[in-house]
């Protein structure tokens, strides 16, 4: 039993280290893009298209799994002295794993998600790299200048939803995660009074960092020719939209500081997979819709 006991507090103490109860957002979107890719016909030959279904959903688990594992771990790692002072809870300060094996666990993620980005193709490989290689960037000097680290959130939720079919053409559903993921990192900073605080000069920075980027979608989508949706099949993803700001709006109403921002974290990541539901729907795949949702 003592065995056993150990066995359990081991994998508790993982699961709070990489924040696995948050993927659910991460694991969504990358799911949304590989049943659309398998619905749509248009990726004939593509690797996400030619695997049997449960392996491109099982390798699309280890790459959202394995990368947002990479990011919560090393978010730890790097703000163990921090955490010391004002997050006493956490694995590393509490004293319930070592920094050396949480050094381990978060290269053994990467090097998870790595793998199974390359079954995707090469390039989905590069794109899971440049995924890596923003988490680390935003981690490490990104959150200290908060319009910067703002459009680093949005830009890393975007680029790994690219990794499932790196030639996506339906780049508006990649645009309102991107855009959702940015919103909520920036109400997050201003409930949990992070430093530095968010003056005019961050937010205008920060809202022309989203304006470039949501451009550049926008210029991708047209011309790789995404299908054409009818103004009608916005509805639903709209009715997604405005049915978690009343959600957000609830749920935080009566709380504030640092446990509203959780609550905006969690039912953030939640709805997530509604908005997959939601494009799906716009584009007639109903059977996928009712997997996602």
């Amino acid at each position: 039993m003592p065995r056993v006991r150990r066995t359990v507090l081991r994998l508790i103490t993982a699961i709070q280290l990489t924040r696995l109860t948050m993927a659910f957002g991460a694991v969504s979107d990358v799911l949304f893009v590989i049943l659309l890719s398998r619905a749509s016909g248009m990726y004939v030959g593509m690797n996400v298209t030619e695997m049997t279904l449960i392996v491109a959903v099982l390798v699309g688990l280890a790459v959202a799994l394995g990368l947002f594992a990479y990011g919560a771990a090393l978010n730890d790692i790097l703000d163990a002295r921090h955490d010391r002072a004002f997050r006493p809870d956490r694995p590393i300060p509490a004293g319930r794993i070592r920094q050396g094996q949480a050094v381990v666990m978060t290269v053994g993620a990467l090097l998870v998600a790595m793998l199974a980005a390359e079954a995707f193709g090469t390039e989905a490989l590069w794109i899971a790299m440049l995924t890596a290689a923003a988490v680390l960037f935003y981690n490490a000097a990104g959150k200290y200048v908060p319009s910067v680290g703002l459009v680093t959130i949005g830009l890393i939720h975007a680029a790994h939803m690219f990794i499932p079919n790196y030639q996506l053409s339906f780049t508006l559903p990649v645009w309102l995660v991107m855009t959702h993921a940015m919103s909520i990192a920036l109400l997050v900073h201003v409930l949990e009074d992070k430093r530095p605080r968010l003056n005019r000069r961050a937010l205008m920075a920060t809202a022309a960092g989203w304006l470039f980027w949501s451009c550049v979608l926008f210029a991708v989508g047209a011309m790789r020719h995404g299908p054409e949706v009818h103004p009608m099949y916005f509805l639903a993803p709209l009715i997604a939209v405005f049915g978690f700001v009343a959600v957000a709006r609830w749920k935080t109403r009566n709380v504030g500081g640092a446990v509203a921002a959780e609550k905006l974290k969690r039912y953030g990541a939640m709805w997530q997979s509604l908005y997959g539901s939601a494009w799906l729907l716009a584009l007639g795949h109903f059977v996928e819709a009712l997997w996602i949702g």
